[in-house]
């Protein structure tokens, strides 16, 4: 889950502004939901300020939303990639389970493709390990480890 952390505060002019911490680094996902947000503040203002705007305005605001949609879609190719690559690589050099469930039938629900988990995309391919934990009376967790060998379908679940 990313996080943005800021404050109100007030700039030069005494105009209230958004204040980011000093240490604060920038990451595409917060850009992208910076973008995502405006465009669906604005998208939200046209359906339901239309009749109340003149038509240059309205004009303006729909190419405003039109090009943050263009360039939200840029920008989630990219993190399309970059999450995918992300699971390759902790596929790859991975000593623990990939991904974790809460149950066998959650294990089971897993798609094929683009499986997203802790801001990655997995697919379903041979050496997937996935973890499930449920919750054991009195208190704690039991954990049991599966991996896919032989195939992806759900009969290829082997336990570990």
């Amino acid at each position: 889950m990313f996080e943005i952390k800021y404050e109100i505060g007030l700039n030069e002019q005494g105009r209230p502004c958004i204040e980011l911490p000093v240490d604060y680094e920038q990451n595409p996902e917060d850009r992208f939901f910076t973008m995502e947000i405006t465009r669906y503040i604005l998208q939200d203002l046209l359906r339901r300020r239309t009749p109340d705007l003149d038509s240059d305005t309205v004009q303006q605001l729909d190419e405003a939303e039109r090009l943050l949609g263009q360039l939200g879609d840029e920008m989630a190719t990219l993190l399309y990639e970059r999450m995918r690559t992300a699971a390759e690589t902790t596929f790859i050099f991975g000593k623990k389970p990939s991904i974790t469930v809460n149950s066998i039938e959650e294990r089971d629900a897993l798609p094929d493709k683009d499986i997203l988990y802790d801001n990655m995309l997995f697919d379903r391919k041979e050496g997937l390990k996935v973890d499930i934990m449920t919750p054991m009376d009195g208190g704690g967790w039991h954990c049991d480890y599966y991996e896919l060998v032989g195939g992806i379908t759900n009969e290829n679940w082997v336990k570990k």
